[in-house]
């Protein structure tokens, strides 16, 4: 057997929380069918034209922009690394170095 992948867990959680948000928003989730085709490819559209604007912004910033940082470097937080994810308390997020 394989050990099991961290980034598609990870993706795989993404997309269950993202269908809980969707599903409490909307009232409903991808197998409605009160949508025609064209409603569908209108609705991908509009996400496909917001993910570029991210990547524009993204682009737009410098290396100096995009600040990264280490656990090392966060200083004073109650924190720990498990399987290389980093887990904090939430009270200590405002002490992010950004």
């Amino acid at each position: 057997m394989s050990k099991q992948d961290t980034i598609v867990s990870a993706v795989i959680n993404n997309f269950i929380q993202r269908s809980d948000a969707g599903i409490k928003k909307y009232g409903t989730n991808l197998d409605r069918d009160d949508l025609e085709v064209s409603d569908w490819l209108n609705h991908l559209q509009e996400e496909l034209m917001d993910a570029t604007l991210y990547i524009e912004k993204l682009k737009s910033l410098s290396v100096e922009d995009i600040k990264i940082f280490t656990v090392d470097s966060w200083l004073g937080a109650d924190k720990r690394v498990v399987d290389g994810f980093l887990y904090v308390k939430i009270s200590d997020l405002k002490s992010l170095p950004f």
